[in-house]
């Protein structure tokens, strides 16, 4: 645990020397990567989230996929029983208006204005992490919010990270429990994990 903690804050140091410029362009090129591949021409239904901080932005992701015709939906935290939290999947129209502040300050849905979704509706989500290494293994922010996530989705969901080069490690230490995504992307490349089963 010292260890994920140490490297966390390592990753988390290293994107918040980011300027607000390079995250916006290096954001606009990896929002472009995704929206070229097949998966997300194919996919009917995108999970996104709501960028914080120096996060890959994701606004004009957003705003992409539902110009695209796409159902977006997006992450809200819910209190879980004992440690970390449980994420429920929100349906939006409008990246502004069916939006609120919630935990951490993070915009989240407004489930007023929103439709829950059932996780096994997501044809494709877009993931965001702290770090991901060259197995696939994504390094969140502690809480466990997406590890609950992630072995909700289908089976054929294609999970993709989403990264600035500068939050690639060789390896991150892993637990036989941990996910495995398919697939990074960042501003320079798209990563197509092996044994994955997909074509990206």
């Amino acid at each position: 645990m010292e260890a994920k903690k140490e490297i966390r804050k390592y990753y988390i140091e290293r994107r918040n020397r980011l300027s607000e410029e390079e995250v916006r362009e290096k954001s606009a090129l990896l929002s472009d990567r995704i929206c070229s591949l097949e998966q997300y021409k194919k996919a009917s239904v995108i999970l996104a989230y709501m960028s914080f901080g120096n996060e890959v932005s994701t606004g004009t992701f957003i705003t992409r996929c539902i110009k695209d015709g796409k159902t977006v939906a997006l992450p809200k935290v819910e209190k879980a029983e004992g440690k970390g939290c449980r994420l429920s999947l929100y349906a939006i129209k409008d990246p502004v208006e069916d939006v609120v502040t919630g935990f951490k300050g993070i915009r989240e849905p407004d489930p007023s204005r929103t439709k829950l979704m059932d996780p096994r509706e997501i044809d494709l989500a877009v993931i965001p992490g702290v770090a991901f290494d060259a197995a696939g293994i994504r390094l969140g922010y502690g809480a466990g919010c997406y590890d609950r996530l992630l072995p909700m989705l289908r089976q054929d969901c294609v999970k993709i990270g989403a990264a600035f080069e500068i939050q690639l490690a060789d390896v991150l230490p892993a637990e036989k429990h941990d996910f495995r995504l398919d697939a990074v992307v960042t501003e320079r490349r798209t990563i197509v994990f092996p044994g994955r089963g997909i074509n990206l």
